[in-house]
């Protein structure tokens, strides 16, 4: 059987459709909660405002916020308006655009964890929306063509450290009053971080026992490629390479990498059975 190797940044585990007895999983980073930003998301004033999630480790990071901060401040040091008062993925903005299916999930898992019952809530739970097309591009895009237009629309955006703030600031040009606090940092692991199953997998790259990679992003690539040593793309192991989008897939060749493997949509689960596809290919 040929072994699909997953380098992800932020998350310890696949999702359940990705999971297989042919897949290992390598996280390549270590998360670490930005206590400022935060403060400053959970603060953020969500009545009539567009709420954007790029990653389940937001989610993550912001639940356990709530929960550790108690009652939610606000900017100037206040009580939370009284809009705010239910969790915060659960009432008060006008819409959550998710970054992927996956990410939608933990926002939709995380407004169903409410610890009142859907009669009791004051205000109906905020849609939860999958651009079309995928990353940072297809949020923008998706906004653009939205009939209720950029121009004085409010827009929370708490991001990761590794966050290209491109498109915050392609927001703002467009007359969009875009907040975008870093809730977190992803710092790269060293190798001696890794545990021992961990460093098999390392040394089974380097031996031939995986058939493809699925690349999660660039951050990944480049943290999995400094535990191996530093090698350059052309001394790797012959392997089918997967990224989840066409801006990665660019960057990707750009920095010397065979052309990747794309799947129609931007889940784990279909790279992984693009990449199963690739790999049975007689060109392969």
């Amino acid at each position: 059987m040929r072994k699909v190797l997953v380098l992800r940044s932020g998350a310890t585990d696949l999702p359940p459709e990705a999971a297989a007895p042919d897949v290992s999983l390598l996280t390549t980073h270590e998360i670490v909660p930005v206590p400022a930003g935060i403060t400053e998301a959970l603060a953020f004033d969500p009545r009539g405002a567009q709420l954007i999630i790029s990653s389940g480790v937001t989610v993550t990071i912001l639940l356990a916020g709530e929960t550790g901060l108690g009652d939610r401040p606000s900017a100037s040091g206040d009580a939370a308006p009284e809009a705010n008062s239910t969790g915060f993925f659960e009432g008060g903005f006008r819409g959550v655009i998710a970054v992927g299916e996956e990410t939608a999930r933990a926002v939709r898992q995380a407004q169903s964890s409410s610890k009142d019952s859907p009669d009791a809530r004051s205000t109906a739970l905020p849609p939860v929306i999958v651009p079309p097309l995928p990353g940072a591009s297809g949020v923008l895009h998706f906004l653009r063509e939205s009939p209720v237009g950029l121009s004085g629309l409010r827009i929370l955006w708490p991001r990761g450290s590794d966050a290209d703030v491109a498109a915050v600031e392609e927001l703002r040009r467009l007359g969009a009053e875009a907040v975008a606090p870093v809730v977190y940092e992803k710092r790269p692991r060293s190798f001696p971080s890794f545990t021992s199953s961990e460093r098999a997998i390392l040394s089974g790259f380097l031996s031939g026992a995986f058939g493809a990679v699925a690349v999660g992003s660039l951050a990944a690539l480049d943290a999995f490629l400094a535990a191996l040593g530093g090698p350059k793309p052309g001394s790797l192991p012959p392997v089918t390479w997967g990224v989840l989008g066409p801006e990665t897939a660019r960057a990707f060749t750009a920095r010397g990498f065979p052309r990747p493997a794309v799947p129609a949509r931007a889940r784990f689960a279909d790279l992984i059975e693009r990449l199963r596809t690739e790999m049975e290919s007689p060109t392969s």
